[in-house]
């Protein structure tokens, strides 16, 4: 079933407005002109939802980051399947099946979760099955989760030991910890050695496994996880939401209005009988640190009953120490912004319009 907008939101669904200096370029690529190659092949048993028609703009884009991230040139030759069904071969209502090379999963979207999110975490599985193989569980889930980040949109909390979760069984396997001790293995002692410990890490018990972590980083397990401990606060990658090269630079104001619409390519997500959150999202360059007065106006109330889930997460890029997140519903407040990269992702029930205007306001 296909929604339709209402009278006032006919206009066009993208209206930007931000400083000269964003070009048709970006434009050109943000719509998904740059991904030729159909990275995931749905097939659907379920048919109660249907894709948006910026899912899979979101989801090519979102693969080539994690192509990029894992140093693999942009494959040709690959495809995963998605098969959208009720008979799901695992005890989840989503999951990767590596002897079939597919992944199933039983909704689309579901309420409550990040929209996308499940998705994206299973499809990072079938990435990382293909190109590095199997490894154990907790460090499966750990980069899968530090890639796709399903759960973790709050600061992060303090660390917390990890040791006991290495042998584990997926469920067992506290996957956002995991991610924070993934991130912290790759960012001190680099991808390569991460990846052979992936490689060699199937099938060992967890006396195997710490020997294999001092054979491979020259020290112990107990070292690394003591250091790990000891640090600042852990966080995972942003390829989510995180797109570097697509930033718009923002001078002195950025202002943007959008219908969500489930026929406009800079929404994803997906449509059914019951209406469920898209998303849009668009990465800014703020170019100058100082006081911005932030104001964002829904054409209905965001906290009323029918459309109660509204809201704009704002979302520092960067590392661990640079690191925000903040959500917004109806706002007109003033934020000390610094200068950098951040990320907007706009979540919205179908047939609603946001209006978000950022414009500095301090000399």
């Amino acid at each position: 079933m296909r929604h339709r907008m209402r009278t006032h939101a006919h206009a066009e669904h993208f209206l930007l407005i931000v400083a000269a200096s964003l070009s048709a370029a970006s434009c050109d690529a943000s719509s998904g002109a740059n991904h030729p190659h159909q990275y995931a092949e749905f097939s659907f048993e379920n048919d109660t939802r249907s894709l948006c028609a910026g899912s899979e703009i979101h989801l090519n884009s979102y693969f080539e980051r994690a192509f990029k991230f894992l140093d693999i040139a942009a494959p040709t030759d690959f495809s995963v399947p998605v098969r959208v069904t009720n008979e799901i071969p695992c005890p989840w209502r989503a999951c990767y099946q590596p002897d079939r090379r597919a992944v199933y999963i039983a909704d689309l979207d579901a309420p409550g979760d990040r929209t996308g999110a499940v998705l994206r975490h299973e499809l990072t599985h079938a990435i990382i099955d293909r190109f590095w193989g199997q490894g154990l569980p907790f460090l499966e889930e750990g980069l899968a989760e530090s890639l796709s980040r399903t759960l973790d949109r709050a600061p992060p909390p303090a660390p917390e030991p990890v040791g006991d979760m290495l042998d584990r069984v997926p469920a067992e396997v506290d996957y956002t910890a995991a991610a924070y001790f993934t991130r912290f293995l790759i960012d001190t002692r680099g991808l390569a050695r991460f990846k052979r410990l992936f490689q060699q890490s199937l099938g060992r018990s967890r006396a195997e496994i710490e020997a294999l972590v001092a054979s491979i980083y020259g020290e112990s397990f107990v070292a690394l996880e003591a250091e790990y401990l000891s640090g600042p606060a852990r966080c995972q990658y942003q390829l989510d939401v995180c797109e570097l090269e697509l930033a718009a630079a923002v001078g002195d104001r950025f202002h943007v209005t959008r219908a969500a619409s489930c026929d406009d390519p800079d929404f994803y997500g997906s449509e059914g009988d019951d209406d469920l959150d898209i998303a849009a999202q668009q990465t800014i360059a703020i170019e100058s640190g100082g006081t911005y007065r932030l104001q964002i106006a829904y054409d209905v109330p965001p906290l009323s009953t029918e459309y109660p889930r509204s809201q704009v997460i704002l979302t520092r890029c960067g590392d661990c120490d640079e690191q925000s997140s903040r959500t917004f519903r109806q706002t007109d407040e003033e934020l000390q912004l610094e200068a950098g990269i951040y990320a907007l992702e706009i979540v919205m029930p179908f047939d609603t319009v946001v209006t978000i205007d950022l414009r500095r306001v301090d000399p």
